[in-house]
């Protein structure tokens, strides 16, 4: 009998690093089964055959992808021909919808079961778009109890796991020995600064962060910032861009929880670092910039009033976002300055983050994630 073989795409370093954690959870489950992908250097050190790396392509918006549109055209090409020549028993998706809703389709064609896990923000969509993400899906494993209940409403086959970042977001550190690690002073005030794990966000958003930490400083006294690189491959650009702006910054690789363990506040791109910061509690400020056809586009399409998961699933604001033209580094910089001399509003949020913690499922997500994968597996 011949091993059962997983396809696993995904374009984006959160879908690198839930795919390789959902890989390893299915190995424990059955360790005689295959996988090959695209994705990153998390999928491969679980054992992933990476025919093609593609984290370092994530994007939001028509205009921000078009400088990848080439590469996803070859990769398309590719999986097109493994499809073909070396067909999958199971495909799995994660995250990525623009690439993984054409893969879909042609493994479609095919007859291949298709699994997305960690499916496209279905419950910021119009109904149609939800509609036809189910159309082209066998089963979606939902992360979200209210993403479960919109996919159900339009004929999908879902199972609710719970988030995978409940009980896994934590640090591997003490306060004490982060504070060694780095060489910090837990005396003076330390703040966190993540520009975000796609490319153009840490164009547009990180000259921002510096700017408004160069005024920070001259106001704060005895600051100290560290900055998370979120993948190895855009760490020489960190460092330039850094090193260019003359603002004394450590920074981090590979080391996110930790930095948010003993930041009293981070700055941070929209995306999967604010739930982890909420499952740690750590206060946060949001920041986004997109083109402005995107902007104005998102404005027309998406459903909520915020863009931030802490917002959303809160159903209300309970951290401060500063979006698209309100993102300049004054603004920033005094939104800063006035939450560091408010402490009970610092509490506050602590308190409310933690109520939303408790809305995203019990620890174990992943692998209820991985007996779903395995019995969907023909």
């Amino acid at each position: 009998m011949s091993r059962k073989r997983i396809l696993l795409t995904a374009a984006e370093v959160s879908g690198d690093f839930h795919a390789a954690n959902l890989v390893r959870a299915i190995k424990k489950i059955d360790t005689d089964i295959e996988f090959v992908g695209i994705g990153g250097e998390k999928m491969r050190q679980a054992g992933v055959e990476v025919r093609a790396t593609t984290v370092h392509m994530g994007t939001v918006g028509i205009w921000e992808g078009l400088r990848y549109y080439p590469s996803f055209l070859r990769i398309e090409k590719g999986i097109k021909r493994m499809l073909r020549e070396e067909p999958p028993d199971l495909l799995v998706l994660i995250n990525s919808r623009d690439l993984n809703l054409r893969i879909a389709r042609l493994a479609k064609k095919r007859g291949i079961p298709i699994i997305y896990y960690i499916a496209p923000p279905v419950w910021a969509w119009p109904d149609w778009a939800t509609k036809r993400t189910a159309r082209d899906i066998t089963k979606v494993i939902a992360i979200f109890p209210f993403e479960a209940a919109l996919y159900r409403k339009v004929g999908a086959d879902v199972t609710f796991v719970g988030h995978p970042l409940v009980g896994m977001a934590r640090p591997n550190l003490s306060k004490s020995e982060t504070y060694e690690k780095f060489n910090l002073s837990p005396s003076h005030p330390i703040i966190g600064l993540l520009p975000g794990s796609r490319a153009y966000e840490i164009d547009s958003l990180l000259p921002i962060m510096l700017r408004a930490a160069a005024k920070i400083k001259r106001s704060l006294k005895g600051v100290q910032f560290l900055l998370s690189v979120a993948a190895s491959v855009f760490g020489e650009k960190i460092a330039r861009m850094v090193r260019r702006s003359g603002i004394e910054v450590k920074v981090i690789n590979n080391n996110i929880y930790n930095l948010m363990s003993v930041s009293d506040l981070i700055i941070t791109a929209s995306g999967t670092a604010t739930l982890e910061a909420t499952c740690l509690a750590t206060p946060m400020i949001v920041v986004y910039k997109t083109s402005l056809s995107t902007w104005i586009l998102g404005h027309i399409l998406v459903k909520f009033p915020y863009v931030s998961l802490p917002n959303i699933l809160a159903g209300r604001r309970i951290v401060p976002e500063l979006l698209q033209f309100r993102a300049t580094p004054n603004r920033l910089a005094n939104l800063t300055l006035s939450l560091w001399g408010d402490c009970k509003k610092l509490e506050q949020m602590k308190i409310e983050l933690n109520k939303v913690t408790g809305k995203l499922g019990e620890p174990g997500a992943i692998e209820r994630a991985a007996r779903v994968v395995v019995k969907s597996l023909p």
